[in-house]
């Protein structure tokens, strides 16, 4: 696989926006009280008051009880959620100066993807990846570039898991576009194969400078998520 790429230079810089072609209302106010009847009332019938603060203990109790009930149902959702595992691996591209380093990963995601139907052995994966372009030329950092191995096999993103993955509050990784600077999110990327520590890299293809007879070659940078 390899692309062609833009050099950035000054007698380029109105082309620059080219880019590395990729293969692949409110309640009324309540009225007060009156005084003088409530002291009435409270000596007309000291019992009654009595009465009164029984049930009112009686209903905070039934409320404490609802209350716990919600939490309980609330961790319950925590636990379907996937699990944070810190990566901080800087990968370096001295070919075009791009700095990609691996932020995280949210392991163990609940998804409906396709593949993940009636496996136990998979698993959807959110990788958070941040990079930082360099200069020299033009193109995109795909989402594409990241890969998992998958028993032996390197699988990219999962190109129709986008929408869950920003249903459950991240930032998709939609690709880094050198002319607009730093990008950051995260990508869905599922193994049929999982493991307690997987293995991955970022690739960016052999490329071939536009208008120039040279090509620079294939950047490999690897990484590891650790078990959840």
């Amino acid at each position: 696989m390899s692309r062609t790429i833009f050099a950035r230079g000054a007698a380029l810089a109105a082309i620059t926006v080219l880019a590395l072609t990729a293969c692949g209302g409110a309640d009324e106010a309540p009225a007060e009280p009156d005084p003088a009847a409530g002291v009435a009332e409270e000596e007309a019938d000291p019992a009654a008051e009595e009465e009164a603060d029984d049930a009112a203990s009686d209903a905070g109790g039934e409320e404490d009880a609802e209350v716990s009930t919600e939490e309980e149902g609330g961790d319950a959702a925590a636990a379907g959620e996937g699990t944070v595992v810190e990566i901080g691996t800087e990968l370096t591209d001295e070919e075009t100066g791009d700095v990609v380093t691996i932020v995280s990963a949210v392991r163990n995601n609940p998804t409906e993807y396709y593949m993940a139907s009636d496996n136990p052995d998979g698993e959807m994966i959110y990788l958070e990846v941040a990079v930082t372009p360099g200069e020299q030329f033009g193109g995109v950092v795909s989402q594409q570039d990241f890969l998992l191995d998958d028993g032996g096999e390197e699988v990219n993103y999962a190109s129709t898991a986008d929408d869950e993955l920003t249903a459950a509050g991240y930032t998709y990784f939609e690709g880094a576009p050198r002319r607009d600077g730093e990008a950051t999110g995260y990508i869905p990327i599922y193994v049929e194969q999982s493991g307690d520590v997987l293995k991955g890299a970022y690739v960016r293809p052999e490329a071939k400078i536009l208008g120039e007879d040279e090509t620079i070659p294939e950047f490999r940078g690897e990484f590891e998520i650790p078990a959840a």
